[in-house]
């Protein structure tokens, strides 16, 4: 790859899900981020066969496609008795493509999700943020997010006692939707590939022994966890984590925490709302005023942020 200072990167998979609506959502950041910023170097990484159409997104909007082999694979070597039950959830891989990063020069990388989309240029969101190690919104519902709390849907304190027993750092918790990463941290977190699934499978048989503390209704399930105890051998059911939350879709998220913990003095800090966005927080706003950078909207409200872009809707 040419010398870069700077890389947005995205990582997708089409193993499992709609691959219209996630090829409708990555065209829709990437002509967005292009909109405003034709220089800053992309990427995107991808999991699985790679449809034309995402070969022809990425020429037509100046960013690399990497191909980063079969999704169920990779965690087959990190997980040989889960990688069947892992691989049915489909956003691990984010947390996976750091060796490749740590191989270019790139000086600061913006992950983001494909559910995002760019009102200004990106190249102040990288100047704003240059010193923590890791920068991302708050996570929803947690105890630092403006819309308060939710212990169902995030559990703390509960949080904090399974770093604890896996004696790590408690990092308070972010959204992983748009990610800034500075001072090469992608070098050490590409020794974290291991631990990482190894928290993401240990969550995930906490949530098979005791699936009634991890169950909600609100949030839905991912189906095929209940069955991860039967591959799990009596070590691996030994070492179970408790799930702190409801919503078994934060998995990655919670995996990806408790990973972070791992590393020694890790800096991390809040994105201010005004320059990154997320959730429904769009519609405050009309289009022509909107003073953030970036959105991440959450694939739930597609249709809202459709209609919004389109000036089709009123702002709250």
């Amino acid at each position: 790859m040419q010398e870069v200072g700077r890389l947005v990167c995205y990582s997708v998979s089409f193993v499992n899900g709609d691959t219209q609506s996630l090829l409708g959502q990555i065209a829709g950041s990437l002509a967005s981020l292009r909109r405003f910023n034709r220089s800053v170097a992309v990427v995107v990484f991808c999991y699985g066969d790679a449809p034309p159409r995402l070969a022809r997104l990425c020429a037509e909007y100046d960013g690399l496609l990497q191909l980063q082999g079969d999704y169920a694979r990779r965690l087959y070597d990190l997980s040989p008795r889960g990688w069947s039950i892992l691989a049915s959830y489909p956003v691990l891989h984010k947390f996976l493509n750091h060796a490749w990063l740590a191989a270019t020069s790139a000086r600061q990388v913006l992950y983001c999700d494909c559910d995002t989309v760019f009102r200004a240029d990106v190249a102040p969101l990288f100047d704003a943020y240059p010193e923590p190690d890791i920068v991302a919104r708050e996570e929803v519902h947690s105890s630092r997010s403006p819309h308060g709390p939710n212990p169902g849907f995030l559990d703390e304190p509960a949080l904090n006692l399974v770093a604890a027993s896996l004696g790590v750092t408690a990092v308070p918790p972010f959204n992983s939707g748009v990610v800034l990463m500075n001072h090469r941290i992608w070098e050490q977190l590409a020794t974290l590939d291991s631990w990482f699934i190894q928290c993401a499978w240990q969550l995930i048989l906490g949530m098979s022994v005791h699936p009634d503390r991890t169950m909600s209704s609100e949030f839905g399930t991912v189906e095929g966890f209940a069955e991860a105890r039967r591959l799990a051998s009596p070590e691996q059911l030994a070492r179970a984590l408790p799930f702190p939350s409801t919503n078994q879709w934060i998995l990655e998220e919670v995996a990806t925490w408790l990973a972070l913990g791992a590393l020694p003095a890790l800096q991390t800090a809040d994105f201010s709302p005004a320059d990154v966005a997320q959730n429904g927080e769009f519609t405050a706003t009309p289009p022509a005023d909107a003073s953030w950078t970036v959105c991440h909207y959450y694939s739930g409200n597609s249709d809202t942020i459709a209609a919004w872009l389109e000036g089709t809707i009123a702002s709250r």
